[in-house]
């Protein structure tokens, strides 16, 4: 289930603090391959963030659902990683029903500003409505 991935995954970053975690995250980021120029539009772009972030999706055949992304700021890339990580190849009957919440475990939010917390709130807004 998605949601023990994401207590998982939280569990495996709860033994980071502090700049650790942000160095964590930033090395998540340099793991992304870029998405192509002609993905990154208005309409792919997450809304709020205070970077650049553009995520793409589709539900295949299966049922299962595959992501793409690319931002700006390391910061932002490798938050939106964790989180792409988690869902991507799941069933969309299972990343459908998640909400902001759900991704609480992961303890990522804390880390984040306010403006930066707007944008990781509109990502999962986008990932759901993929799934849907």
């Amino acid at each position: 289930m998605i949601i023990d991935k994401i207590k998982n995954r939280g569990e495996d970053m709860s033994i980071l603090e502090g700049h650790d975690r942000l160095q964590y995250i930033i090395d998540e980021a340099k793991k992304v391959e870029p998405l192509a120029q002609e993905h990154k539009t208005d309409e792919n772009k997450i809304r709020g963030c205070i970077s650049n972030l553009w995520v793409t999706g589709k539900v295949l055949e299966d049922g299962t659902v595959q992501y793409q992304h690319d931002a700006d700021s390391h910061m932002t890339k490798g938050t939106a990683k964790v989180i792409i990580d988690i869902v991507n190849g799941e069933h969309k009957s299972e990343v459908s029903q998640l909400t902001l919440e759900s991704f609480m475990p992961l303890g990522i939010r804390e880390l984040l500003t306010m403006q930066r917390q707007v944008g990781f709130a509109s990502l999962i807004e986008r990932i759901i409505r993929i799934a849907q």
